[in-house]
C-alpha cells in the first residue's frame, strides 16, 4: 500500500476516534414555562464519591470553561454579564458504587437558569421517583469510562410549571474535580 494511502487511513482512523469519544448530550423542556433546549455539555468526575456533574448549555462551552469546569464542578449562570440557559446536573449514577445503575440513584441536584427570563434561577434537591425520573443509565463512573443516560422530570415552583428531558453520553475526564455530589461513602 503506497505510504499516502498508509496516511489517509491513520487519519480517517484518528478522526473516527475522536469524533467517537465526544460528549453528547440533549436538555430540553421547560423553565417557569420558556422553553429551553441545550446541546452543549462538560461533565466533571468526583471520584471521592463517585458522583457526577453535568453542565448542559444553550451556548457553545469554551476551551477554558470546559477546563476550569472539570477542575470545580461550578459555573457562573451569567457569562460577560448576560445571564445564560443552562442546567447543572450532580449526581450519584451508581448511589457511589463503580457500576451506573438506575436504582441506586435515589437523589439528584438541579440547578437551573434562563437566560431569556432572568428571575429564572431555581436550585433544588430531588428524590426519585416524586420528582424524576432515571429512565435510562449506564456506564462506569471511573476515569475515562463512558456513561450514558436519561433522567425526565417535572415540578412546580411558585405556580410556573417546570420540566425537563436531559440526555447524555459522556466521557467522564481523567482529571478529578475538587467538589462534586456526596453519594454516602
Amino acid at each position: 500500500m503506497p505510504t499516502r494511502h498508509v496516511l489517509a487511513v491513520a487519519l480517517l482512523a484518528l478522526f473516527a476516534t475522536s469524533a467517537h469519544a465526544q460528549n453528547k448530550c440533549a436538555a430540553t423542556g421547560v423553565m417557569a414555562g420558556e422553553s429551553f433546549a441545550a446541546n452543549n455539555c462538560v461533565v466533571a468526575f468526583f471520584p471521592k464519591q463517585n458522583s457526577v456533574t453535568l453542565w448542559f448549555s444553550e451556548t457553545p462551552i469554551t476551551p477554558r470553561e470546559q477546563e476550569a469546569f472539570q477542575a470545580s464542578a461550578y459555573v457562573e449562570s451569567t457569562k460577560a454579564g448576560k445571564d445564560r440557559t443552562m442546567l447543572l446536573l450532580e449526581f450519584c449514577p451508581g448511589g457511589g458504587q463503580v457500576a451506573a445503575s438506575a436504582d441506586a440513584i435515589k437523589t439528584i441536584d438541579l440547578s437551573l437558569n434562563h437566560g431569556k427570563a432572568p428571575v429564572v434561577d431555581e436550585q433544588w434537591s430531588l428524590d426519585a421517583p416524586a420528582d424524576f425520573k432515571v429512565e435510562s443509565i449506564a456506564g462506569d463512573v471511573r476515569p475515562g469510562a463512558r456513561l450514558n443516560g436519561r433522567i425526565t422530570g417535572a415540578r412546580k415552583s411558585e405556580g410556573k410549571p417546570f420540566a425537563w428531558d436531559l440526555a447524555f453520553d459522556v466521557a467522564l475526564p481523567a482529571k478529578a474535580a475538587g467538589a462534586g455530589a456526596s453519594c454516602g461513602k
